[in-house]
């Protein structure tokens, strides 16, 4: 089997995110035709090959660096990482690695894996750092290459070629960078500012991914203002007044806010200091919270200045945008064999927070996806032939998503374009994938597969790389592999997720192929309705009821057209909408059945005993 090095974790604040995607990659991915490595890449950049017991935990630093290796004086403080850990040597981080599995060197990686599958995000991630160590270590890895890496990651240049290449109706902008905001009179920029941009104003931190350091200005306030910049810049001011009116637990708490990666800054800070006379004492950088508390206690004590704090992974640059009104959208693109772009169905983003940003996009609730945008359907597909044209452009490979407004004015304006996307249960591409017809496993085998078809045409030396893929497309078109056994699983509107989790357990060890058969209850009878893929990923069961006896949408048929070789090559029975069928037509199917309904009322218990009397196999 293929080594599949699941790399998660990294520098980035979006580290949590990777967790979870990693931990859904272990739950879904075919383990008949993979064997995964599970590869925790930590702060410091350091590679560790974990046991996926790890898992079980509902974060990274539940589990690393160790309890036992960080300091009592942190012990009411949270999150640590191990990058926040002061006086760390080379023998202390060895030992921690070794408390959580085993330290890899970066050279040895090859003798590890085959493959490296992406779950990282963010800097020194999805920017091309990584895919350049990849490339240099001979090691085929997922998504895109180099150069579309680090150009979608830059905001700014892509606002910059979007005014060359008329990529949208382009936005105006205006770009900072950290020191200049330092000493500019704030009053004076943010009149400039909405005089050129006009109220509300998009702030964000340029360099960044998943809405991370993203506020919408929509007050005229400019204390309002300088707190949102900071935002982008993982900076935070300080007042006398404020901090001296805590209490030493609310400035614990306080400090305790600023360690979250998502909201606050992270430790360790940078904590510039001027002299009463005027002189650049210099720039101090602090790792403990308690020494932080300490810090700022002493600096009040004798200056009325606010006191500045820098996260040790600000950002040098701040990015200015005019507002966009409309509807929001995200559009993922992956390609066929022919390297040829397949946009898949756009997902309108409805908030109910103030702005799309990071607890938007995976907090539950903060937000709803609606499968295609509501918009008419040629504009639909204006979307998707403005994605892939993007896509194309740019030579991105495998899989990427692109965000954008169809706005008020019934233009198409890209906004940011994402080489990993998420994919933790919630993620988007997860949902516009299964349209076509991908399970989440399914989409695991497509990203490998393809993102080896394109390092085997990028690559330098791609020998290797094309055995590999060939050794994966032969066993993709083995007669046994798309002629496993089916087994249905029933389920009612009490056990949805649970049928979710159940179709995901049986398809990812790739020895059956699982379909799903919705149980409804009218007037004590039973309508069994069987699913397309793309109702496991509906958000709720309500949805699945909802949509029971609809049509397909024609935006998403043109999409299952336009895909069907590819969705042909992955899925042999793929259907699109719901089927009404029978117990004969179920005994045609298949010879097994798992029973997830919980409910015992007479009519479950009649369409229980009929299944079994026509001689199939009933499984609780």
């Amino acid at each position: 089997m293929i080594k599949i090095g699941v790399f998660f974790g990294g520098v980035s604040r979006e580290r949590e995110i990777s967790f979870s995607g990693a931990k859904t990659v272990s739950q879904i991915i075919n383990h008949s035709l993979f064997e995964p490595v599970y590869i925790l890449v930590d702060s410091l950049g350091k590679f560790i090959k974990i046991n996926p017991v790890q898992f079980e935990h509902k974060a990274i630093s539940h589990f690393y660096p160790t309890q036992e290796s960080i300091p009592e004086e942190y012990d009411e403080f949270s999150p640590v990482y191990i990058e926040t850990l002061e006086d760390l040597t080379k023998e202390k981080h060895r030992k921690i690695m070794e408390e959580i599995g085993t330290p890899i060197p970066t050279e040895s990686l090859s003798e590890e894996i085959d493959f490296a599958l992406l779950m990282l995000h963010g800097t020194f991630a999805e920017d091309g750092m990584l895919q350049g160590l990849f490339e240099w270590l001979q090691i085929p890895y997922s998504g895109c290459g180099i150069f579309p890496s680090s150009f979608a990651i830059d905001k700014h240049l892509q606002q910059v070629v979007n005014e060359k290449l008329n990529l949208g109706d382009s936005r105006k902008y205006h770009m900072m960078r950290k020191d200049d905001w330092r000493k500019c009179n704030r009053n004076e920029l943010f009149e400039e500012l909405k005089s050129k941009l006009g109220l509300p104003i998009v702030i964000k931190a340029p360099y960044q991914g998943s809405s991370i350091g993203v506020s919408i200005l929509k007050e005229d306030n400019v204390e309002t203002f300088i707190k949102a910049v900071n935002t982008s810049l993982f900076a935070r001011q300080i007042s006398k007044e404020e901090w001296t009116e805590l209490t030493m637990p609310q400035r614990k708490e306080y400090v305790n806010g600023l360690m979250s990666l998502e909201k606050g800054i992270g430790l360790p800070v940078v904590f510039e200091e001027r002299s009463l006379l005027g002189g650049n004492l210099g720039e101090q950088i602090i790792y403990s919270p308690i020494k932080l508390i300490a810090k700022l206690n002493d600096f009040f004590s004798y200056s009325d200045e606010d006191a500045t704090l820098f996260s040790f992974e600000s950002e040098d640059m701040v990015l200015f945008e005019q507002c966009l009104s409309g509807k929001e959208f995200s559009c993922g693109i992956i390609q066929n064999e022919n390297l040829e772009a397949i946009a898949l169905p756009p997902t309108e983003i409805i908030t109910t927070t103030k702005v799309y940003d990071f607890e938007a996009k995976y907090l539950p609730n903060a937000s709803q996806k609606r499968i295609p945008i509501d918009i008419p359907t040629d504009k639909i597909i204006e979307i998707q032939e403005k994605c892939k044209s993007i896509f194309q452009t740019f030579k991105f490979d495998a899989c990427a998503r692109i965000d954008g407004f169809y706005t008020d004015e019934n233009s198409i304006e890209i906004i940011d374009i994402n080489t990993l996307p998420g994919m933790s249960p919630t993620s988007l591409i997860f949902r516009q994938a299964a349209e076509i017809g991908l399970s989440p496993t399914d989409f695991m085998t497509y990203l490998i597969y393809q993102s080896l078809n394109c390092r085997v045409h990028t690559a330098k030396r791609p020998y290797f790389f094309r055995q590999l893929f060939k050794k994966l497309e032969n066993e993709l078109l083995e007669e046994n592999y798309h002629k496993k056994k089916k087994v249905a699983i029933f389920f009612d509107e009490t056990t949805f997720e649970d049928a979710r989790k159940k179709y995901n357990q049986i398809a990812s060890k790739g020895n059956q192929n699982p379909f799903c058969v919705f149980v409804k209850v009218e007037k004590e009878e039973t309508i069994l309705y069987k699913l397309p893929v793309s109702f496991l990923l509906k958000p709720n069961v309500e949805e699945v009821i909802q949509n029971l006896d609809s049509n397909t949408h024609a935006a998403i048929s043109h999409t299952i057209k336009n895909a069907k070789e590819l969705t042909n090559f992955f899925v042999k029975d793929f259907i699109s909408t719901t089927q009404k069928i029978t117990l004969e037509n179920l005994n045609d199917l298949t010879q097994k059945t798992i029973w997830l309904l919980k409910s015992e009322t007479e009519t479950t218990k009649k369409l229980k005993r009929q299944i079994s009397e026509i001689g199939m196999a009933v499984m609780d």
